[in-house]
């Protein structure tokens, strides 16, 4: 996966470092415009969550096709969707990405009853319109397809309403949505935009409460405003019978040895466990590599990469305890249920395959037993690696 953020603060910046061969100092980085995040954010939804999430629809045979419907603005990657595309539907469960783009023309909305007539492309492509202007017809286009909608609901001087969103709330077909919030645009946009009674109706109409409205009153810090206003948000979200909402802050690496937040927020819903699971995954490697990254040229990286073996050793020992704790007081039967409640507790912090390293681990030292449905071979090489399944029981001590 490629560096996630660009050290340069400025696109004249990163063209006049194209050809530099020495690695600028990570003390001397800088945080990184809208157009560097929007692109390193799509090259990550990509490669890490939308690729394997389209190979675990594919494993059920039913999805042939997937479409990402793309209303972040800025830059595209129609090239690389349309790469992407062609390896998946060479593989052998194969599946379709469609890779669509929303090109608005204005930043104003238009009038709701303009009646514009989308376009879908056969493949992938462009779509002249915003998402309020295009998702009737492209909502009827992709009919009960599978589809991942990366959407800035702040990104214009008049936000999302409640109408704009619904439609995804209800489809009955895999809704994946990841939504971008930039906290500069809740303070330039959002916090004038409600500052209107026009704008204040609208914004209690989304959220399908006013309680957002003591937020302007009882903290004059901008930071505490544009956090709960994107809480706010998150927390309508959270009504809508998902099976997950997570607030996913954006990182980077900022100095030697540190990794923080920039102020984007990412807010990922679904109700499907492959999408929840590729997602983890993909939040996993992306701390991952950043963390990686933050110590190159370090004068004592290999210190510092000493401490992080060390903590992450450590945290998986304590995940082995909490697992273990929870099977003891709940008595849970079943891994895969097992493995979701802390999943979600934890979401981010450990991949799938640091579960399943918990449960085998237990399973060997006896802490719980496994009554299969079907009985293990004698001998087998492969038996400490067996994952109890839906049907398996497990017995704790």
């Amino acid at each position: 996966m490629q560096n996630l953020w660009p050290e340069f603060d400025n696109e004249q910046l990163l063209a006049e470092s194209a050809g530099r061969a020495q690695k600028q100092p990570a003390s001397q980085r800088r945080r990184p415009t809208e157009q560097v995040v929007l692109s390193t954010l799509r090259e990550w939804l990509l490669h890490e969550y939308i690729v394997p999430y389209c190979r675990s629809l594919a494993a059920t045979r039913i999805f042939r096709r997937c479409y990402w419907i793309d209303g972040l603005g800025g830059n595209h990657m129609l090239q690389q969707a349309l790469l992407t595309s062609q390896e998946l539907a060479k593989e052998h469960r194969s599946i379709v990405l469609h890779y669509i783009a929303l090109e608005s023309k204005s930043s104003k909305r238009k009038a709701a009853n303009t009646g514009i007539n989308i376009t879908l492309p056969k493949e992938s492509g462009f779509v002249r319109a915003s998402w309020p202007e295009a998702a009737p017809s492209l909502l009827q286009a992709i009919d009960q397809s599978a589809a991942i909608f990366s959407l800035n609901p702040f990104a214009s001087s008049a936000p999302f309403s409640f109408e704009d969103l619904y439609p995804l709330y209800q489809r009955t077909a895999p809704t994946e949505l990841c939504l971008l919030i930039s906290h500069k645009q809740v303070e330039r946009r959002l916090l004038p935009f409600l500052h209107t009674p026009y704008g204040a109706a609208a914004f209690t109409s989304l959220l399908r409460s006013d309680r957002w409205k003591s937020l302007l009153t009882s903290s004059p810090e901008l930071k505490s405003s544009i956090d709960g206003l994107t809480g706010a948000f998150f927390d309508a979200i959270q009504q809508q019978h998902f099976l997950t909402v997570q607030r996913i802050p954006l990182l980077m690496d900022t100095a030697p040895a540190v990794v923080e937040p920039i102020p984007y927020t990412l807010i990922f819903a679904t109700r499907r466990q492959d999408s929840l699971f590729s997602m983890n995954d993909a939040v996993c490697a992306y701390h991952s590599l950043l963390h990686e990254q933050s110590l190159e040229g370090v004068l004592t990286e290999a210190w510092f990469a000493a401490q992080l073996r060390e903590r992450l050793a450590e945290e998986m020992q304590q995940l082995y305890q909490r697992v273990l704790l929870l099977g003891h007081t709940q008595r849970q039967r079943r891994w895969p249920d097992l493995r979701q409640q802390v999943l979600l507790a934890s979401f981010g912090k450990f991949t799938l395959h640091d579960y399943d390293q918990v449960i085998q681990k237990l399973l060997h030292s006896g802490e719980v037993r496994c009554e299969w449905r079907q009985k293990p071979v004698e001998n087998s090489a492969s038996e400490e690696q067996r994952l109890p399944g839906n049907e398996d029981i497990l017995l704790w001590k």
